[in-house]
């Protein structure tokens, strides 16, 4: 980069690479944002395969698996399996969806019961009463429905073609990200090993170790996320949905995926405790079922799962600490949402793991130097001029108040 910058000194040359870098990393953050639809695709595949690379690496050395056969088959059960669980949990929103006009009558119900005049008084009847003279009232003519849906397009019917549009277009690209993220994933796991040591490669010489070393802290950190993390919330996913379905939990697999996520905060996945434990306490007293053994069988598998998770799952897959505290992780998980949608999502922990290991392999050493030279007097500092002496042996070693040698110091 010396070579097309004018001669500047050593100052200016770094301000001109910082200068750069930042005007870089900008134009990077704009295409970014403007390709979303096309980036998130390929950042969501480069994860998937972030992550199944160390097996399909494993297969391939220690088991003599041809990499292809180990990836076809491997991503045609991940796809078979997620598809299935999917189109499980969908169904069962769609039927709490259904549901949850009766399910919120049975509530209200049972807290009139409970506490009197807790809630407001109920409505009227519908039937019409008689008027003084006797006579009922006159009746409400409705309206045909097909004069109700001509006034509805004449009065919305640019809202609803903006609408009808943006909702094919959504539905056109999750089929176009349905389809290209196995695609993308397959040709990413072939040649992933290689794709990385052709960047290696062509890494400038100078400045490769320490390039190599920056990069291989930052892996340490987003593996850890990745594949450990999203592989502990997927497992208590899977472990609490199928433990509901055994003791009988309505939609236990939504409630199941819906505790896998919230678990990427550790211990938040108690948040999807409470709706299972009410959704089962209508369910049995609908069925007439005994609902105080219900509910402590929906809690005994709730807890034996975090067990799981604390002495076995998390010890086990993540031996690392991603040096990322909970909060960090939901902060940058909600910043990345907002500036970018998913593809900011996707990229939140990496962009977060990576500014943490630059800080503290740049910025944090220059920031201690700082406040150690600030500690250290002027006449003591490297650089500074000599004391006036009398004599070279004075000049040689010269004594001034407050310098101590920095291997005397305690």
């Amino acid at each position: 980069m010396e070579g097309y910058l004018p001669r500047l000194s050593e100052r200016g040359r770094r301000w001109a690479r910082f200068v750069g870098l930042l005007a870089g990393l900008v134009v990077l953050v704009w295409v970014a944002r403007a390709l979303r639809p096309v980036l998130t695709p390929l950042v969501a595949a480069l994860a998937l395969a972030y992550v199944l690379n160390p097996p399909v690496t494993w297969l391939e050395r220690r088991r003599g698996i041809r990499r292809a056969t180990s990836v076809s088959v491997g991503l045609a059960v991940v796809v078979l399996t997620g598809a299935t669980l999917l189109l499980a949990g969908t169904a069962q929103i769609v039927q709490l969806a259904g549901n949850a006009a009766a399910y919120t009558q049975q509530a209200l119900g049972w807290l009139g019961e409970t506490f009197p005049g807790l809630l407001p008084g109920r409505a009227a009847p519908a039937t019409a009463a008689a008027g003084a003279d006797g006579k009922l009232p006159p009746a409400v003519a409705v309206p045909d429905v097909r004069d109700r849906l001509v006034a509805l397009a004449a009065e919305h019917g640019g809202a609803l073609v903006a609408y009808v549009a943006r909702f094919v277009s959504d539905v056109f690209y999750w089929l176009s990200l349905t389809v290209l993220l196995p695609l993308y994933t397959f040709v990413f796991l072939l040649k992933f090993n290689d794709i990385v040591q052709t960047v290696r490669a062509h890494l400038p010489a100078r400045y490769r170790p320490a390039i190599v070393r920056i990069t291989t802290t930052i892996d340490g950190a987003i593996a850890t996320f990745f594949r450990g993390r999203l592989l502990v919330c997927l497992l208590v996913g899977v472990l609490t949905g199928v433990g509901w379905l055994i003791v009988g939990v309505p939609y236990n697999l939504a409630l199941g995926a819906l505790a896998g996520a919230l678990n990427l905060v550790p211990f938040l996945s108690v948040l999807a405790l409470p709706p299972a434990l009410l959704l089962t306490y209508l369910r049995a007293t609908q069925a007439g079922e005994n609902w105080v053994l219900a509910m402590s069988l929906v809690l005994v598998v709730y807890l034996a799962v975090q067990a799981v998770e604390s002495f076995l799952l998390t010890p086990a897959i993540e031996a690392r600490a991603s040096g990322l505290h909970p909060l960090t992780t939901v902060v940058a998980l909600l910043i990345g949402g907002q500036l970018a949608g998913l593809l900011g999502m996707l990229l939140a922990i990496p962009v977060t793991s990576t500014l943490k290991s630059l800080a503290s392999e740049y910025l944090l050493p220059e920031i201690r130097r700082l406040a150690r030279a600030d500690e250290i007097p002027v006449a003591c500092q490297p650089g500074a001029p000599p004391a006036a002496t009398e004599n070279a042996d004075a000049a040689a070693a010269p004594r001034q108040p407050g310098c101590v040698p920095p291997q005397s110091q305690r």
